[in-house]
């Protein structure tokens, strides 16, 4: 039998959003374009206030890599060697799936948008993405997708 992780979209992409530290890397990188490794580090420290370790960093990193949402470049011509990081078209299409969860969050979640110091999107790289506008655009039809 078919696990529903495996066959629902929607769980699909929760299993990797969801995972602890990857919405602060991914707005991070959508901020800055690009970043190298201790500089996403530094920053995913400094926003959250929270100490994540170089090994949890790199594993969230290779989750994102093997999803094909960041980018990977090594440069071995410099002493020592570097490695920067980010998004693909796949990890970029994100802003909007960030951004409507963004709108929900303010909508229902008790937060003020510039009260929140906690998150990087919400002052920064993602826009927020009204629900309401949004649902007025889609014609929801449970034959076919959107």
């Amino acid at each position: 039998m078919t696990e529903p992780m495996e066959t629902c979209a929607v769980l699909r992409a929760l299993k990797i959003l969801g995972r602890k530290w990857i919405p602060w890397i991914l707005c991070e990188l959508m901020v800055s374009d690009e970043l190298y490794f201790t500089d996403l580090l530094n920053r995913v420290i400094n926003v959250t206030g929270s100490n994540i370790s170089a090994r949890v960093l790199s594993e969230a990193l290779t989750t994102l890599e093997n999803e094909e949402i960041i980018n990977r470049v090594v440069e071995s011509d410099q002493m020592p060697v570097r490695v920067k990081y980010s998004l693909t078209q796949k990890g970029r299409d994100l802003d909007v799936v960030l951004g409507i969860l963004k709108g929900w969050g303010i909508k229902y979640g008790g937060i003020e948008q510039k009260k929140c110091k906690s998150f990087t999107c919400v002052h920064n790289g993602i826009a927020t993405i009204d629900i309401e506008k949004v649902r007025d655009l889609l014609e929801f039809r449970s034959e076919e997708p959107i």
